[in-house]
């Protein structure tokens, strides 16, 4: 028998919550507490973030309106599903279909995207006179693509499998740089800006010839100068437009300068790295880590946060380092993983003086597994599924 099942509520992360959602059901904290009532309309969005993430509290349900509702009908067939098996597997399944249909509605809308970003990369590259608003409607069809319940840093892994172009590059760069910044309060001019300036960063990497873009061995000294002048590039070909503020330049030019001077172009050190350069720093390398180069695979995340605590604290911004890793590791509770003996599990639990070595629950025996602990040194989680 097939029937049409109709939710009244969605579970999503508390970083997924946006003004306007209704609380479903009453928030509590570990002691009983009711920290949100229930029917609780969110006005004050980051004073009820900030309320919940005091108290530890990761996942809450939202009230969904009758035009989700209508978009969300999905089918399941009962027949499948044996006598004795519980409620709680038809939801899985369920929830599943959901899964699957929004990962393929997303990926279409980030290849469209992706496509449009090249025309317009293409245009400022032939000299044509590219508008703010062609620019701020890049911006905002690239943020509204992962707009929904499901996490952004859990979706742009669902792409890594798609070619890894600047396009893709770039839109990458710029979720995760708004989502730093979102994390670390900013205004919104401040916000506008950074998003615009991580758009527009690798610009010039168009410029560069692709056989150097795409080498597999050691690049030579000459060829790693030619690479690094992708940012003056970049710099030189957005610097005539009236819309783009001084700041934005500022930080398209020097995104790839580091806290211990070791970056370039200009060797600097520190805070003299403006802010926004200094947070689509930590946006790059983690984006470049996760993505497979012509040089090495791509890690997983949690091999690439293991790789920012231990190889970048000295050349990016501990402070922002340090909120990024936080949070991002949250952000995985509730994704579905490989692990190294082949075995697939649940993220349940991140730890934030072990953010790499998650707790999770084993698909098949629902035990829950500490990857932090000594006797679990040799398992660490290879991908995500």
């Amino acid at each position: 028998m097939t029937v049409l099942w109709k939710r009244e509520y969605r579970e999503i992360s508390v970083d997924s919550l946006i003004e306007g959602m209704e609380i479903y059901d009453d928030v509590i904290n570990r002691f009983g507490n009711v920290l949100v009532p229930a029917k609780t309309k969110v006005v004050d969005l980051i004073k009820i973030k900030n309320l919940l993430e005091q108290h530890d509290v990761r996942y809450i349900k939202v009230n969904v309106s009758e035009e989700e509702n209508q978009e969300d009908l999905d089918t399941i067939d009962l027949d499948e599903i044996e006598e004795n098996d519980d409620f709680s597997k038809i939801e899985e399944q369920l929830n599943e279909i959901k899964y699957k249909e929004k990962i393929k509605s997303f990926r279409e809308d980030f290849k469209e995207n992706q496509v449009k970003l090249q025309k317009d990369f293409e245009g400022i590259l032939k000299g044509e006179v590219i508008g703010k608003d062609k620019i701020k409607d890049n911006i905002d069809k690239t943020l509204a693509a992962f707009k929904g319940n499901i996490n952004a840093f859990q979706l742009l892994e669902q792409m890594r499998d798609l070619d890894d172009t600047t396009y893709a590059h770039s839109q990458n760069v710029t979720v995760i740089s708004y989502n730093i910044g979102k994390w670390l309060d900013l205004n919104e001019g401040k916000l506008q800006s950074l998003v615009t300036a991580a758009l527009l960063a690798d610009l010039g990497k168009m410029k560069v010839p692709k056989e150097l873009l795409n080498k597999a061995g050691k690049l030579t000294y000459d060829e790693t100068l030619e690479c690094q002048k992708h940012v003056i590039e970049s710099h030189e070909l957005i610097k005539n437009y009236s819309f783009v503020t001084e700041d934005v330049k500022q930080a398209v030019l020097l995104h790839h300068e580091r806290m211990d001077g070791s970056g370039y172009p200009l060797g600097l050190k520190g805070n003299k790295i403006p802010l926004l350069a200094r947070i689509i720093a930590i946006a790059d390398v983690y984006n470049a880590l996760t993505s497979n180069r012509s040089y090495r695979k791509k890690m997983s995340p949690f091999e690439a946060i293991k790789t920012l605590e231990t190889e970048y604290l000295d050349k990016l911004d501990s402070k922002i380092l340090y909120i990024f890793l936080n949070r991002i590791g949250n952000c995985f509770i509730g994704q579905k993983v490989k692990l190294s003996d082949e075995q697939l599990a649940e993220i349940v639990y991140v730890a934030k003086q072990n953010i790499y070595k998650p707790v999770v629950k084993l698909q098949t025996s629902g035990e829950l597994l500490d990857l932090g602990l000594p006797q679990n040194a040799g398992i660490y989680i290879i991908d995500f599924v």
